[in-house]
């Protein structure tokens, strides 16, 4: 059922508000009027207040909208009239199947007036014991930088396939040419986006994410065109989860380097149930009550890093730790956290699952990534 707008709710209130000043007059007189005409102003100032804001608001998204679906056909109408020449097409090609191996076939699809992508299928190497599909096409296409003053880029979009894969399905395909639409017309630049298409879902992910370099990829060559080029990676929907709460970082170091093929029918590569604990390991996360509670045994655990500033490593040593990361990182939720450290333990809690939750991956990722920086937070003055 269709809600009524915020303005119609007001107007009703004020409404009622009025009846009950008319009643209030009728029954006691000219003072409840007079306190009832200050009141009723009021009301009517913050009204009128509220209404304009949500009006200039409301404005300001219909033109950012506007700016956007003009920015989308722009970008449409330059990849309608982009084309490879023959030169720059066997260009492609050639540097295909210098990197990735001898083209078996190609998957051709009738894609109407804007971007005319064909995929190459390269069936396993002895170098590369998986099959490759790569657009040519894509990269005759230059997109605009936009706000983000990014340098426009050319890309052709790769993807490892299952040794085994039947090369009569056409997903891979469609996959690629989707999410090269998506980045070069609807984003318009390509980088770590995620892409959610019909074409994913139709072959059994639920996401997928591009770059250059992903574990168990091999690092191609430099191109003859001025062209990148971008390996997909499909998400399952355990691992499109997993990317929306750690990132791309995180995601990369969960890839397995042994099989980083795109195949709907493997096992994701990490468990919903046991990512977090492991993701924070060696901290202890457990719930007490309503508590929430962030565990650690020290004494072990980058003793080395506390040596370093000048610290011996116990409880109250992490304690300083997390109370600086919470200040430098989260800076609103350091009330919420409580302590109860001792010589070999550190214990913080918390009544906000949220607040834990990121102080427990934060400190891990700072600790195993920016080991640096965590000095820092220990010993600002010693690391300056």
């Amino acid at each position: 059922m269709e809600k009524h707008p915020p303005w119609k709710k007001r107007f009703c209130i004020g409404l009622l508000l009025a009846l009950l000043c008319y009643m209030l007059l009728v029954e006691f007189g000219p003072l409840v009027l007079l306190s009832a005409s200050i009141f009723g102003l009021s009301g009517l100032w913050v009204f009128g207040r509220s209404w304009w804001k949500e009006r200039r608001n409301r404005l300001k998204r219909e033109e950012m909208d506007a700016a956007g679906r003009a920015a989308v056909e722009r970008r449409r109408e330059a990849c309608r009239n982009a084309r490879y020449t023959p030169e720059e097409r066997e260009q492609a090609v050639a540097y295909i199947r210098r990197n990735l191996g001898p083209i078996a076939g190609w998957d051709r699809e009738k894609t109407g007036d804007v971007l005319d992508i064909s995929v190459a299928l390269i069936p396993p190497t002895e170098s590369l014991p998986f099959w490759k599909a790569a657009t040519v096409g894509a990269g005759a296409c230059t997109v605009e930088a936009g706000d983000l003053q990014m340098t426009p880029e050319r890309i052709e979009l790769m993807m490892a396939l299952p040794p085994d894969w039947d090369s009569s399905e056409r997903w891979p395909g469609r996959i690629l040419r989707g999410m090269a639409w998506y980045l070069l017309i609807t984003r318009g630049f390509s980088g770590y986006d995620l892409y959610r298409g019909l074409p994913l879902a139709g072959a059994g992910f639920a996401g997928a994410v591009a770059d250059s370099d992903f574990p168990g990829m091999p690092e191609l060559a430099v191109a003859d065109l001025p062209v990148s080029f971008r390996w997909v990676v499909p998400l399952l929907k355990p691992e499109l989860d997993y990317f929306l709460r750690r990132g791309y970082q995180g995601l990369e170091r969960r890839i397995p380097a042994s099989r980083p093929w795109a195949d709907p029918k493997r096992e994701p590569w990490m468990d919903p149930l046991t990512w977090f604990q492991e993701d924070i390991a060696p901290f202890q996360w457990f719930e007490d009550g309503e508590r929430f509670c962030l565990g650690l045994e020290t004494g072990v655990f980058c003793q080395d890093l506390f040596l370093q500033a000048g610290l011996s490593g116990t409880g109250r040593d992490w304690e300083r730790l997390a109370r600086e990361y919470l200040r430098q990182y989260q800076p609103n939720d350091g009330p919420f956290v409580e302590y109860a450290c001792g010589e070999w333990s550190f214990f913080a809690a918390s009544e906000d699952r949220e607040i834990m939750e990121q102080l427990a991956l934060g400190l891990s990722d700072l600790l195993r990534d920016d080991r640096a920086g965590a000095r820092c937070l220990l010993s600002p003055s010693r690391w300056q």
